[in-house]
């Protein structure tokens, strides 16, 4: 069996595809700055954070380098946060400007900055921030965005120097920013604070976490901490939509649909609320200024993981609604004592993982990285709860089975309405050493537990099929009979066959008696006139039904029908009658027999129902 440590997460397996397919040499590097014309024009790093902490990254993500544009707005955010939105509106409008990043422009009837995403706009709102003198609130902004990284971020000084010494049209912004006394006394001060900040260092996966921080409310999805009120969240995310990609904003926001921000380095991050943060390196930029290949890979994202903020759907914060051991759900098949005690050595290496709601991307992603956390070898996915599937959330689950075949695993579905098509059971499917075939697919937890049970017993000992002698002798009804009972209760037993698709007890007909199946198999169903049918529960070798009926008025609720050709050995009605009459000793064992499997089965339901509620 291959190491889980040797077998890659289907997420990571991901991301590092849309990387591959998004390649391309398109854009310059930004020359205006003498440190960023020297970089490495074809370096890239993908990061994604999801708003629980984790961070899945790809290539260069721990490459430094100068975070920028990216700066503006947590900058602003700042600002808002120490002022209030009142007062920062008084300085800085929220229009988008439909203007390049740098253009010297402010409101021709306030004086104000269109949008704080622009130069003349973050500009402003950097001489906002609170504190006593430049120095003091640079330190405010850098410890401000150490929070949202959750880590200590430090100046690049050679970035600093270099672009202030080159920040003429800059200078020129702030001058003009002061004679409409939108800044204080010295626009230099205002504008060395603003690049002080643009030239904070950072890498990829640190502006994941930051865009993440974003998209979890303003909490730092690792620190737990607050960084930033919810209402100032929803006002810098707002702007961001709008401006924050400049004069390209419109087709970004059509496009991709993600709150987002660019740098002349060469990164570009995104913000779905509630679900991720993404964030992009490389450093060729188009004609906007954004990164060229920044923007295709996350127009590959946006599309292929359906993370476009207008995308109609019910996320919830988790589709996991419950996860528990298989043992939690024994199957009604009876196992001989060697069997049982495999069993119960392999306690959590088959789990049940019950979905509901919508799969999209960030729901999927939680629900894989549990499992692969998990660790288990056999997987049972419940998705009748499921309403709808993204294709990148069955692209992520058929690469977790991918995954767990891979270190020696499987997965089954419980997936009676076919919500998760297995795309090995294609008709133009041809098997191969990577795609063996399709997996399981049960009606029920019932027949979950039972494909689990028997083939945990295959795999790690135990487990031969039992022949029909030791099926009707292991079951409840006869095995804690004294002998002089069961030889009774065997004379009577009679032999019975369904062939496939032949109703076995019809809903509404009296007790006929109790049926253990030694082959095929049978499906218990509600069909109720006016009603869609309800598929209860699915029946095996070695499973009994019919019972029940005695604790209804002798009435059968549901119908019984075979699913393959069946073979069964019956007690009737008639013969349970005979033997109370005629061997009344025999007849309380039997009753007893069945009430104590009776509250076995009513017990296992019970527990059942307290683990996955």
């Amino acid at each position: 069996m291959t190491s889980r440590r040797d077998v890659r997460n289907p997420v990571q397996d991901y991301l590092e595809r849309i990387v591959a397919a998004c390649g391309g040499t398109a854009g310059e590097v930004a020359a205006y700055i003498p440190e960023l014309a020297a970089a490495d024009p074809d370096v890239f790093a993908l990061a994604l954070a999801t708003v629980d902490g984790h961070v899945y990254s790809v290539g260069d993500a721990d490459l430094r380098y100068s975070i920028q544009s990216i700066s503006k707005p947590f900058t602003y955010a700042l600002a808002l946060d120490d002022l209030g939105v009142a007062e920062v509106d008084a300085h800085i409008d929220v229009e988008p400007s439909g203007e390049g990043f740098n253009q010297i422009s402010l409101a021709a009837d306030t004086g104000r900055p269109r949008n704080p995403m622009i130069n003349a706009g973050a500009i402003t709102a950097a001489s906002l921030v609170a504190g006593e003198g430049p120095d003091e609130q640079f330190e405010r902004i850098r410890r401000w965005y150490s929070s949202y990284a959750d880590h200590d971020l430090a100046l690049d000084e050679d970035i600093h120097r270099s672009e202030l010494a080159t920040a003429h049209r800059n200078r020129a912004i702030a001058h003009m920013l002061r004679e409409f006394d939108m800044l204080g006394d010295d626009p230099e001060a205002a504008l060395d604070l603003y690049v002080r900040q643009c030239s904070l260092s950072v890498d990829t996966r640190d502006l994941a976490l930051m865009a993440a921080t974003l998209a979890n409310g303003g909490v730092n999805p690792r620190s737990g901490r607050r960084v930033s009120q919810v209402e100032c969240v929803e006002r810098v995310l707002s702007v961001m939509a709008t401006c924050g990609m400049y004069d390209a904003a419109g087709d970004w926001i059509s496009a991709v649909g993600m709150p987002a921000k660019s740098g002349v380095s060469g990164g570009i991050i995104a913000v779905l609320p509630g679900q991720v943060g993404l964030a992009v390196f490389s450093p060729r930029l188009d004609v906007h200024g954004n990164s060229a290949r920044g923007v295709t890979v996350m127009e590959r994202m946006s599309r292929d993981m359906e993370m476009h903020l207008m995308h109609v759907g019910r996320s919830s914060r988790t589709a996991l609604r419950a996860s528990y051991p298989i043992s939690r759900l024994a199957s009604r098949r009876r196992r001989t004592d060697a069997d049982q005690e495999v069993l119960d050595s392999l306690e959590g290496r088959a789990r049940v993982y019950e979905l509901h709601g919508d799969l999209l991307f960030a729901e999927t992603e939680h629900v894989v990285r549990t499992i692969v956390d998990d660790g288990p070898e056999l997987v049972v996915l419940d998705v009748r709860r499921v309403d709808d599937v993204a294709d990148i959330a069955r692209v992520t689950l058929w690469g977790l089975r991918a995954f767990l075949r891979q270190a020696g695993g499987e997965l089954v579905r419980v997936d009676p309405s076919g919500v998760l098509p297995d795309p090995d059971d294609a008709d133009d499917f041809e098997p191969g050493p990577d795609s063996p075939g399709p997996s399981p697919s049960v009606e029920d937890l019932e027949a979950a537990a039972r494909w689990c049970e028997s083939e945990l017993l295959r795999r790690h000992g135990g487990g031969e099929q039992p022949g029909e002698q030791e099926l009707v002798a292991d079951h409840p009804l006869l095995r804690d009979l004294s002998p002089e009972a069961r030889s009774v209760v065997e004379a009577a037993l009679e032999r019975a066959s369904y062939a496939a698709g032949e109703t076995v007890l019809e809903a509404g007909g009296p007790f006929a008696g109790v049926h253990v199946i030694v082959r095929g198999g049978a499906v218990a169903v509600l069909d109720e006139p006016g009603r869609e049918r309800v598929r209860l529960v699915t029946l095996g070798p070695g499973t009994s039904f019919g019972e029940l009926a005695l604790g209804t008025d002798d009435v059968q609720e549901t119908a019984v029908r075979a699913t393959a050709d069946l073979e069964l050995l019956r007690l009737s009605a008639a013969s349970l009658e005979r033997i109370t009459t005629e061997h009344p000793a025999v007849a309380l064992e039997v009753w007893r027999a069945m009430c104590r499997d009776g509250y076995r089965v009513a017990d296992r339901a019970l527990r059942a129902g307290v683990t996955r509620g």
